[in-house]
């Protein structure tokens, strides 16, 4: 009699088993496309060349940074001129040397701007809320590699406005699975395929294979 009665307790925890196993639970749901906006920004400053008080022979920096969304920016420029880049102490024959440059446009539209701009010499540009709109701008600091630095000439520029651009790329998502094969064969096979939640059963029910 106690056998019959272990036998039937044991009958039972199985019946058990599969209903709250088989729920149909969706497994590995397709997965949505991502979408990554990147923002780039192109603006130019000119300086005089050889002679103060003038835009006649000027430097031109140009920078193209990468935008955030908070109007911060990073990126490069280079200095081009009609025969030579001016440094702070000296004319030397010009070779194109980039710049890095950081900083923060005043709003979306890129009305005002504010940055550092710093040249393989080590004198650093540091202006702020200058307007793009091609005025006449004259409040510009500067350090060299790190230090204050006094120019022995004023420093006139000229910014012009953004042209802002974005281009949006898109990842695609994944398709949905109802089985570990059908993971197996949308990915072309392979251990990390297996390794993959996809190879959760969608109903299991007592004694029976995955399905």
């Amino acid at each position: 009699m106690r056998k019959v009665i272990i036998g039937i307790m044991a009958v039972a925890m199985l019946a058990i088993i599969p209903s709250a196993a088989s729920a149909d639970v969706a497994r590995c749901e397709a997965s949505v496309p991502i979408s990554t906006t990147l923002k780039t920004a192109t603006f130019t400053v000119t300086e005089p060349a050889n002679a103060e008080h003038q835009f006649t022979n000027v430097w031109t920096h140009t920078y193209t940074v990468n935008v955030n969304d908070d109007n911060t920016f990073a990126g490069i420029g280079e200095i081009t001129g009609s025969d030579s880049k001016g440094t702070y102490d000296e004319q030397v024959p010009h070779t194109g040397a980039d710049e890095e440059i950081t900083g923060k446009f005043g709003d979306a539209a890129g009305t005002t701007v504010s940055y550092v701009s710093t040249r393989p010499d080590g004198l650093a540009y540091i202006v702020n809320n200058a307007p793009t709109n091609g005025s006449l701008f004259l409040d510009t600091t500067f350090t060299l590699n790190g230090a204050p630095y006094t120019s022995q000439w004023s420093y006139e520029m000229k910014v012009s406005a953004p042209v802002i651009t974005s281009a949006t790329t898109t990842t695609p998502g994944t398709e949905s699975v109802k089985n570990h094969g059908q993971f197996v064969k949308a990915q072309g096979g392979g251990k990390t395929a297996a390794q993959a939640c996809a190879g959760m059963p969608l109903v299991s029910t007592q004694g029976s294979f995955l399905k």
